[in-house]
């Protein structure tokens, strides 16, 4: 018979889990009221993804940790079999069909990223401080990226860098290590302009003058700022949005769903909405600084990381502050892969939470 400790559910993150849901519901209403058949689709992902959830809140963070080696080296096999056999669409091959379901193996790989960068870091907690704290952590972050950046998404391989970082630094690297490190990082920065391929290289020219292909690659930016502004104070109401409903806003569900719902909810929704996601991440931060030993530590700091970078990406990407690259919204843009991914992360904070005492 399935015995649970009570005092795991004392220590059950309701805070955590009710800003994440305020989220999912915002994402919900607002796929739901574009795109009905999407909305319903949306509602079956997050009932996997709260069977995934129970199950990580299940299992101790540590016992979980084990695996973290084993689902990394998964990771990159199947990362490597959607370049060879993976669903392309829109330019992209990032998907895996698994019957009727396609998945795209790089959201789910973050999570076993960030568990296998915290299984080394905390492994080497009592050695001296090194130059294998930056350099293995780099060793297991840039073959994924590369492999990423090959599918190509730019956006996906973006977020898993500040998260290595992060983890590089809670793990104990010395300061010098990495202000070489970033020293090295700036001077191949030109390298990696003649890497990009040339859609890529456009959006960078565009973020810096939009007026260089209104109608072309300056379209979506223009459009989400149009949109957002429409929304003045306090929105045109579910259905009342123009841009958005009329497609005037390309991607209206995904990358771009910020746009529609500050159409809808106006400023004060947005401001509302960019609130929880900074309470979140607060609690997320929160949660590693207490918890009970380095590796609840990491793993806490790494999933917190990863959703406050897809998020000021996301959100910087729509107001025109960063470049278009690409990223869906935490918990609030349509697709089954992502909203897993997010729900797990919440999972893995809470889990080191429940135990911190246990």
């Amino acid at each position: 018979m399935l015995r649970v400790d009570r005092r795991l559910l004392v220590q059950f993150d309701w805070q955590l889990f009710g800003l994440a849901a305020f989220l999912i519901v915002a994402g919900l209403v607002t796929v739901s009221t574009l795109v009905p058949r999407l909305g319903a689709r949306q509602l079956i992902a997050l009932g996997i993804a709260t069977v995934a959830a129970m199950v990580v809140l299940a299992v101790d963070y540590r016992t979980l940790a084990r695996w973290a080696c084993w689902g990394y080296g998964l990771g990159l096999v199947t990362l490597i079999g959607v370049l060879v056999a993976g669903r392309s669409a829109l330019g992209a091959r990032r998907w895996i069909a698994v019957g009727p379901i396609g998945l795209q193996p790089s959201e789910l790989f973050k999570l076993t990223f960030i568990g296998a960068l915290a299984v080394y870091l905390a492994a080497r907690e009592s050695h001296r401080p090194g130059w294998d704290r930056v350099m293995v952590p780099l060793a297991l972050t840039l073959p994924a990226v590369g492999l990423i950046v090959k599918q190509p998404d730019l956006g996906t391989a973006l977020t898993l860098l500040p998260v290595a970082v992060a983890l590089i630094i809670v793990g104990g690297a010395r300061w010098r290590h990495l202000g070489m490190l970033a020293g090295c990082g700036l001077a191949a920065l030109p390298v990696f302009w003649f890497l990009l391929r040339d859609y890529q290289r456009e959006r960078i020219l565009v973020y810096i003058d939009p007026s260089r292909d209104p109608l072309g690659s300056a379209w979506n930016v223009i459009q989400a700022k149009i949109t957002i502004g429409s929304g003045q104070l306090a929105g045109k109401g579910l259905f009342g949005g123009t841009q958005s409903r009329l497609a005037f806003l390309p991607e209206r569900h995904t990358d771009f769903v910020f746009a529609a719902f500050a159409e809808s909810w106006g400023f004060l929704g947005a401001v509302a909405l960019l609130v929880v996601y900074v309470l979140l991440v607060l609690r997320g931060f929160e949660v590693a600084a207490t918890a009970r030993d380095t590796l609840g530590s990491l793993l806490a700091t790494g999933a917190t990381v990863l959703l406050a970078t897809q998020a000021l990406i996301n959100l910087g990407m729509v107001t025109g502050l960063l470049p278009v690259v690409g990223i869906p919204l935490p918990f609030v843009s349509y697709g089954g892969s992502a909203l897993l991914t997010a729900v797990g992360a919440v999972a893995l904070i809470a889990n080191v939470r429940m135990r911190r005492f246990a």
